[in-house]
């Protein structure tokens, strides 16, 4: 009987340490993953690009708000990582090598047209420092577009003094013609581009309420879109030069 016991005894003892090592093996055996996370964002302007959708080892995620992106539990190995963003920016591809742990990599989205542009519509705005240009992409429906790439642009302009009453004025002394700084400005909902022109550059005496008219040429490497702006006012708000 005691015999039995032992060699019962004996039994478990090495069906546990079986298991045991079993166990233990297969955790050092199991893969070790890799995190695949970085920046990605549009080259010029640096915003995040808003849909797109980034694939590695057919995991995926679409960012819409952030520039950070993070992919998690890669198989170490050798991937093609592909960046998808929407119309107007180019697709992004690269091999890359997933080691365990962290692998950084940032994604510089580089635009290539303004998907549906037809034409543009220009305001002006007068402050103490100048006038701004804001220009606005319009697609063929008539609506403002809201989500494109930032572009390498060129933005002329053209600017009389407005002579006459109002509803019945014409193009008067030409105050300024040439090409103007281009401004991205992030923050804006449909004006993200805009020109500037300061006060030293127009001879008019800003105390002075007179109004102008103005011809803005905007070029792309898509064509060349042009508005007119008929009330541009060539003074700052009283209460900014008082």
């Amino acid at each position: 009987m005691k015999r039995r016991t032992l060699y019962l005894t004996v039994s478990i003892i090495i069906v546990v340490i079986v298991a045991a090592g079993s166990v233990l093996f297969a955790t050092f055996k199991a893969p070790k993953y890799g995190i695949v996370k970085g920046k990605i964002f549009d080259e010029l302007s640096g915003d995040p690009v808003k849909g797109v959708r980034i694939v590695v080892d057919g995991r995926s995620t679409v960012l819409y708000r952030s520039t950070e992106y993070k992919l998690t539990r890669i198989p170490p190995a050798e991937y093609t990582l592909e960046a998808s963003p929407p119309s107007g920016w180019i697709k992004f591809t690269k091999k890359i090598k997933v080691k365990t742990g962290e692998n950084k990599l940032d994604i510089p989205l580089k635009g290539d047209k303004i998907p549906g542009l037809t034409e543009i519509i220009c305001f002006t705005e007068s402050d103490k420092k100048g006038i701004t240009v804001e220009i606005r992409y319009v697609d063929p429906e008539g609506i403002g577009m809201t989500e494109f790439p930032c572009l390498p642009i060129t933005i002329e302009v053209t600017l009389w003094e407005r002579v006459g009453e109002e509803g019945n004025y014409r193009k008067g002394k030409k105050l300024f013609e040439g090409p103007v700084q281009h401004i991205w400005d992030s923050l804006e909902y449909l004006a993200k581009n805009k020109g500037f022109i300061p006060w030293e550059k127009i001879p008019v005496d800003i105390k002075e309420e007179k109004w102008g008219i103005m011809e803005v040429r905007v070029k792309l490497q898509q064509g060349e879109f042009k508005d007119t702006v008929e009330d541009v006012q060539l003074f700052p708000v009283k209460e900014e030069y008082k």
